[in-house]
C-alpha cells in the first residue's frame, strides 16, 4: 500500500514539472517573437559599407609580387538590392607600377570589367539584424619601379555604386477645421514632425512640416465651405559619407571616369497620402521625358508637395490621422583607399 502511495506522489510530481517547463518554454518563446516583431530596421544612416580585410593588400612587396587585395562589403541599411539592382564595386589602381589586376568570381559575384564586380545584398530584416556581407577577392600583380628609385609607394582605392531608396512611413494629422471653430474635441492636432534617427538609409527625411489651406473653390465660395488641401513641406538631406548619384548612371559611374555635373545629387521623390499620391514640385527639363527630382546642394533640399485630386479634403469631415509615405531613389557612392610599398628586388 506505501508503494502505491509513493509511486502516484512521484507521478504527481512529474506532471508538475512538466507543466512548468512548457509554461516556461511558452513564455520564452512568445518573448523571443515579441523582440523580433518589434526592432525597427528603418532607423540610422547607412547604407553600404565596405572595409579592406586586414593585411589585404600588404604593407610591402617586391617587384612582380602578386599579391591579395580583399573588401569586405555589407549592407547595414534598411534596402535591399534583388534582381536588376546590383552595386558595382571598382578597384584602381597605378597602371605605370601595375602588371596585372585579376578579380575572383563565384557566387554571387560578376565580373563587369577586368578590375569591377557585380553583386547584390539583402539589407537589415527582422531576421537578419545585421544585414548581408560579401568579400571580393583580387590579385594584383606589382610591376617594376623606377631604376632611380629603391621603392615606390603606391595605393589602392575601392569605388562602391549602388542605387538605393529611403522610405519614411508615418502618421500625420489631417485637420479640417482651419479656422477653429469647430465645437467638440478633436483626435487630433496639426503639428510638424522632426525625423532625427534616419529610415535606414544615407538619405533621409529630416522634418516636415505640414498645413491645411482652403482650396480656391473654398476660397471663392461666401459660405467658406468646401475642400481643404493638405500640403507638406518635406526636407530631405544626404547624412551618409558619399556622394548621392542619378540612379540610372550607377554602372557608369564605376566603370568609366566620364562623369557630368547633371548626373550628381539627383534624387526623385514620391509621396503618399492615405495611399493617393501627391503632387510635388519638382526639377524637370523642358520637353523631356526625364522623371522629376530634386537636386541636393550643399546636401540639402526642401520639396513641396500637396494633395490635389479631387481638390483635396472635404472640410466637412471630422479631422482624422492618416499614414503618409515618403519614397527617396537615388544612387550612391563612396570610396575607401589603402596604400603599400613596392620595394625594387636586391641584385
Amino acid at each position: 500500500m506505501l508503494k502505491l502511495i509513493l509511486l502516484a506522489q512521484n507521478k504527481k510530481r512529474i506532471l508538475i514539472i512538466f507543466f512548468i517547463l512548457l509554461f516556461i518554454l511558452g513564455c520564452t518563446t512568445s518573448t523571443t517573437k515579441t523582440t523580433t516583431k518589434d526592432i525597427d530596421v528603418r532607423v540610422g544612416f547607412a547604407g553600404l559599407t565596405l572595409e579592406f580585410l586586414k593585411n589585404t593588400p600588404p604593407q610591402k612587396v617586391f617587384e612582380g609580387d602578386v599579391f591579395p587585395t580583399v573588401i569586405k562589403v555589407g549592407n547595414k541599411g534598411a534596402f535591399s538590392l534583388k534582381d536588376n539592382d546590383k552595386s558595382i564595386l571598382s578597384l584602381g589602381i597605378e597602371k605605370d607600377y601595375t602588371k596585372k589586376v585579376e578579380l575572383l568570381t563565384g557566387g554571387k559575384i560578376e565580373k563587369v570589367k577586368e578590375n569591377a564586380a557585380s553583386f547584390n545584398l539583402e539589407g537589415r530584416s527582422t531576421i537578419n539584424q545585421k544585414g548581408e556581407e560579401e568579400v571580393i577577392s583580387y590579385n594584383i600583380q606589382a610591376g617594376k619601379v623606377d631604376p632611380q628609385s629603391e621603392a615606390h609607394p603606391s595605393t589602392v582605392i575601392a569605388t562602391l555604386c549602388y542605387p538605393y531608396e529611403t522610405v519614411l512611413s508615418s502618421t500625420v494629422c489631417v485637420d479640417t477645421d482651419i479656422s477653429g471653430i469647430r465645437p467638440g474635441k478633436k483626435v487630433c492636432k496639426l503639428q510638424d514632425m522632426v525625423f532625427s534617427n534616419g529610415q535606414g538609409a544615407p538619405v533621409a527625411v529630416t522634418k516636415v512640416e505640414m498645413q491645411m489651406l482652403p482650396s480656391q473653390e473654398s476660397q471663392q465660395s461666401p459660405q467658406g465651405y468646401g475642400n481643404v488641401v493638405p500640403q507638406f513641406l518635406i526636407y530631405v538631406e544626404n547624412k551618409g559619407q558619399g556622394t548621392v548619384i542619378r540612379r540610372e548612371v550607377v554602372d557608369k559611374f564605376c566603370t568609366q571616369s566620364s562623369t557630368t555635373h547633371e548626373d550628381l545629387n539627383i534624387v526623385y521623390v514620391d509621396a503618399y497620402l492615405s495611399g493617393t499620391q501627391l503632387e510635388c514640385q519638382l526639377q524637370k527639363k523642358l520637353g523631356s521625358n526625364e522623371r522629376g527630382h530634386i537636386k541636393l546642394k550643399d546636401k540639402k533640399d526642401i520639396i513641396w508637395c500637396a494633395l490635389k485630386e479631387k481638390g483635396g479634403v472635404s472640410a466637412n469631415q471630422d479631422s482624422y490621422l492618416t499614414p503618409l509615405k515618403i519614397v527617396l531613389s537615388y544612387g550612391y557612392t563612396q570610396s575607401i583607399s589603402a596604400n603599400y610599398l613596392i620595394q625594387k628586388i636586391a641584385r
